[in-house]
């Protein structure tokens, strides 16, 4: 508004578009009648202690330099992204009940406890050699085709019989790090702030409050008190256990003071700490555009998906891996479909 009163905009602007950003300013930022930012009950609110239920009144405005501050900013947006919208529906008791419910579905075709040591194509189909956990032995299965699921930097370290492009289009792949602290609390962030889910960031190691969106108003939650992703988490996860857990109490009681004494039973979990998994998701920048793109398509009866692969949206989460799946069967199937089109062809 500054601008367009001070006729920076008269290079771009007629004087009838001037008149109308300043309308559409002036509802849009709450700004008053001498267009200036004097607060909005949009950007928070105060409540009176005298006077309970009473008409809330605007929060002081930030100070230009608060708001401008870069931690800030990825905070206010989080939500502007489809992955982070807010939570409308979740797996009950946790999202471990999805791959659950695959496996009570798939009991007899899943093989636990299998370490597998050696992928090779063969002439008419693919050999897996595996470390059977269970008997202690080395064993080989055979199928017509097979579709890798592995992390790709740990498939990476098999012995496989890939072409050296495909060798290297996995080595480039690297995995972040990530570590997430829980505790068991009494819902104080329900009683006594009524929040009820959501994140709080924070300026401290632990990065954020997660507050759960289950079971609302009922006496215990989960509260996550530290969610450490990208720069930094590889310090945050190699830390004690106890180590973690005192930065995360110490969030807590930054964020929410003479609370974290109701915290109990504390679980720290880092992704890179995790066998055949390390880590949670892979690190975009170093993983080449032409590396995923030849990712993305079978070499010969091999066929690659997973949560990073370019075709599977996000590039992280269950729901990228289940677009991957998805994405693979309908190349896989259409591929079984035209070599019986064409073997019905040859044999008519």
């Amino acid at each position: 508004a500054t601008a367009v009163q001070r006729d920076a905009l008269d290079d771009v602007l007629s004087g009838e578009e001037r008149q109308r950003l300043l309308a559409f300013l002036q509802v849009y930022g709450d700004l008053s009648q001498e267009l200036a930012y004097e607060g909005s009950l949009r950007s928070g609110h105060q409540e009176s202690l005298s006077h309970p239920g009473a008409l809330p009144t605007s929060a002081q405005p930030v100070e230009l330099e608060r708001l401008l501050h870069p931690e800030l900013w990825g905070a206010l947006l989080h939500t502007e992204f489809p992955e982070f919208s807010a939570t409308m529906f979740q797996p009950v008791g946790g999202m471990d009940r999805i791959t659950d419910a695959f496996y009570q579905r798939l009991t007899e075709q899943v093989q636990l406890g299998a370490q597998v040591r050696q992928i090779r194509q063969l002439e008419d189909g693919v050999a897996v050699t595996y470390h059977d956990r269970h008997s202690g032995r080395e064993q080989v299965v055979r199928a017509d085709y097979l579709v890798s699921t592995l992390p790709l930097p740990l498939l990476a370290r098999l012995d496989t019989d890939f072409s050296n492009p495909v060798k290297a289009a996995l080595l480039s792949t690297r995995n972040d790090q990530a570590t997430k602290v829980a505790w068991q609390s009494p819902r104080f962030w329900e009683t006594d702030y009524r929040t009820y889910g959501g994140l709080s960031w924070i300026d401290h190691p632990a990065r954020l409050l997660w507050y759960p969106s289950n079971d609302l108003n009922t006496r215990d939650g989960l509260l996550v008190a530290g969610y450490v992703t990208g720069e930094g988490a590889d310090v945050f996860g190699a830390k004690p256990f106890e180590a973690q857990y005192a930065a995360s109490r110490e969030a807590v009681e930054l964020l929410h003071p003479g609370y974290s004494h109701h915290l109990r039973n504390p679980l720290a979990v880092s992704w890179e700490q995790i066998p055949y998994s390390e880590g949670p998701w892979l690190q975009r920048e170093h993983f080449p555009a032409d590396a995923s793109a030849l990712l993305d398509e079978p070499h010969g009866r091999v066929y690659f998906a997973g949560d990073g692969l370019v075709q599977s949206g996000v590039g992280i989460w269950q729901e990228s891996a289940a677009n991957s799946a998805r994405h693979v069967v309908g190349q896989l199937a259409e591929r079984v479909i035209q070599q019986r089109q064409t073997a019905a062809l040859a044999a008519s």
